[in-house]
């Protein structure tokens, strides 16, 4: 029980309340869907404040001690989608692979096995029982069942728990002469020769479907391979022919109305919001573009727009009151 004492001293929450909590954890989600990029809902499982407390204290005091591979590039610190795309930016050919349900498909049972396998110093079999409750999503009822899409944690969980597999298609992408990079569920797969590519992803489709733990599936609805006449998308961000990264121009197109309303004093509150998003993108992910957009509005108008505070929920329900 060495966790629950750690988790009560540093949250301040007595034992007692703390075992109360971890006994029904996985019953302690809000649960609510979102609309795919590509059509149909996602589910939500987002955990109860008080867990979710928990949930971030185990987050930074215990999963960070766990190694995660240099090819997972999801929820890293010093890692961004920006590093993601350039890395294969310089490729003749991409492959982008994509995992089906990907966190509801890492299982309570493949934690127990993880620890029960793993040779690390973090946790003891004694803590096995409450992790899965603290981490584990029940699906409405107080049995761990999945993570969730929602959890501080599930994140470092998959990356922990696929370090191996990560490491392995690493060193087998190498032999091909490929490059492979893992941001979640979204694989890409990179190499001068399109034939390379073709036989590596054999290979790795070999290594998931031989895998026990966890089980994972790709998802083939979206499965693409692009070579450098085509749009070329990596983690959202575009490989252009020459090897650069760019936020495309659609989004380019967009961000400039977005300006120019702003100029004309044509933007609503929410609209400002959204702006004010999309230059911070523009900064980490295509900087020159911000800078042509500061010579074209001038620094006071994207100033403006840059330090502009997005009223919080109660904020706004207030302005409406």
């Amino acid at each position: 029980m060495r966790v629950v004492h750690e988790i009560s001293v540093a949250t301040g929450i007595p034992i007692g309340e703390v075992l109360s909590i971890i006994v029904s954890a996985p019953k302690r989600y809000r649960v609510y869907e979102i609309d795919k990029k590509g059509g149909g809902k996602r589910e939500i499982a987002h955990p109860a404040r008080e867990l979710k407390i928990i949930q971030r204290f185990m987050l930074d005091n215990f999963l960070s001690k766990f190694p995660v591979h240099r090819s997972a590039a999801a929820y890293i610190k010093g890692k961004n989608i920006y590093e993601n795309a350039r890395y294969h930016a310089d490729s003749n050919y991409i492959l982008k692979l994509d995992f089906e349900k990907f966190f509801p498909s890492i299982k309570a049972t493949d934690w127990r096995k993880f620890i029960e396998e793993s040779d690390n110093s973090v946790f003891s079999i004694d803590d096995i029982e409450p992790t899965l409750q603290i981490f584990f999503w029940g699906c409405g009822s107080r049995t761990p069942k999945c993570l969730s899409i929602g959890a501080p944690t599930s994140p470092a969980i998959s990356n922990m728990m696929l370090y191996q597999l990560d490491s392995n298609i690493y060193e087998k992408a190498k032999q091909f002469e490929v490059r492979y990079t893992r941001y979640a569920d979204d694989i890409t797969i990179s190499g001068s020769s399109r034939e390379n590519v073709l036989l590596f992803e054999k290979v790795l489709r070999t290594i998931i479907s031989e895998m026990k733990s966890p089980k994972l599936k790709f998802n083939d609805g979206k499965r693409g391979l692009y070579g450098r006449g085509q749009r070329r998308l990596v983690t959202g961000l575009l490989l252009t022919p020459g090897g650069g990264v760019s936020l495309g121009r659609d989004r380019k197109r967009m961000i400039a109305a977005l300006l120019h309303k702003l100029s004309l004093e044509a933007l609503d509150v929410e609209k400002m919001g959204e702006l004010k998003g999309w230059l911070g993108f523009s900064a980490a992910n295509e900087p020159e573009f911000l800078n042509r957009m500061r010579r074209k509005y001038g620094d006071d108008l994207l100033d403006r727009a840059l330090s502009f505070h997005v009223p919080s929920r109660a904020e706004r329900k207030a302005l409406l009151a």
